[in-house]
């Protein structure tokens, strides 16, 4: 006859009502006699309803109960069982029938009058999923690294190439690198397409946006990494554009930056307001190939400008279905 709860030791009792893990007691025929109040949180089985059931009618998952009775009648005929004293990872089965994963250690004692089983076990969910989220981060960040390399490579390789001197390659090169780190920045710790299209226009106008030369606006869109990279790349050579040939040349030119979503394509304007130092200036070169190259192979995309003597317009269209938009709850 199964020993009933109202039997067991004291001591016992005490390590059930105290216990950060579920422990669930089992007896030599299988079946359950302990059951603390962790166990019915962690498994939806109230002790009222688990006690006198087997373990093989509650918490086993059906593809390892032949084993665990196997392993049970193996302990009956020879006194050994494999997971005794051991400290190991399992699933366990819900009543509501999901399967989570815990860890689970067993012990045997005979201290209490017959052979008993007594198993700690802990919801290990939330750390098998902290883990998995660690290494898809590592796993993003080494592909986002080996991208990197690839595409300072390229652009050294091509600041290089239509640089007259080093001073020029250096102050080029520094620059696009620098917009490469800060756009890297924003996707630390990041592994879903989750950076604000604002946060990036934040990034490349907050200086001017703050003296009042620089303007932006636009709904909440959110950028793959491989978008806001390209992204960040285009908005770095438009700006140095401006600054060094175009409306921001001068105190009193200004620039806005204007986004709208169009028949599922993000719409971008950016608009300079003031004469240009040198009109047409940007219309040739490495930025502007970068600047093509990146609306095609990063953004799907097109581009078109105008200049025009009140400054130039740039529309960028890209596919939204790349991108996202952010929830407003």
């Amino acid at each position: 006859m199964n020993l009933a709860w109202g039997a067991l030791h004291a001591g016992l009792q005490s390590v059930l009502d105290t216990a950060l893990d579920a422990v669930v007691v089992m007896n030599d025929d299988g079946h359950i006699v302990g059951w603390n109040a962790v166990a019915e949180r962690t498994f939806g089985w109230t002790a009222a309803e688990a006690i006198g059931l087997t373990l093989s009618e509650t918490i086993v998952p059906p593809v390892h109960r032949q084993g665990h009775e196997t392993g049970l009648a193996h302990f009956h005929a020879t006194g050994e069982g494999p997971v005794l004293g051991k400290r190991i990872e399992v699933a366990a089965l819900c009543r509501d029938g999901r399967e989570i994963p815990v860890e689970l250690s067993i012990n045997a004692s005979e201290q209490f009058g017959e052979r008993l089983f007594v198993g700690f076990l802990r919801d290990i969910s939330e750390r098998l999923n902290q883990a998995e989220r660690q290494q898809r981060i590592l796993q993003e960040s080494e592909h986002r690294v080996k991208n990197m390399l690839t595409v300072v490579a390229a652009i050294a390789q091509q600041t290089a190439r239509v640089s007259p001197d080093l001073a020029t390659f250096s102050e080029a090169f520094s620059g696009r690198l620098q917009s490469l780190a800060r756009a890297h920045q924003l996707l630390v710790g990041r592994t879903v397409s989750d950076v604000a299209l604002t946060a990036l226009a934040e990034q490349v106008l907050g200086a001017d946006v703050a003296n009042g030369r620089a303007r932006f606006a636009g709904p909440e869109i959110l950028l793959a990494p491989d978008q806001l990279l390209g992204l960040s790349m285009i908005l770095h050579e438009l700006y140095t554009n401006a600054v060094k040939y175009g409306a921001l040349c001068s105190q009193d030119g200004e620039v806005a930056l204007d986004w709208e979503i169009e028949e599922g394509e993000v719409v971008m304007r950016w608009a300079e307001c003031g004469p240009a130092c040198e009109p047409e200036g940007t219309s040739s070169g490495f930025g502007q190939r970068m600047i093509a190259l990146s609306v095609k192979s990063e953004l799907g995309g097109t581009i078109e400008r105008d200049w025009r003597p009140e400054g130039l317009t740039v529309v960028l269209r890209f596919p939204l279905a790349r991108a996202g938009v952010a929830s407003t709850a």
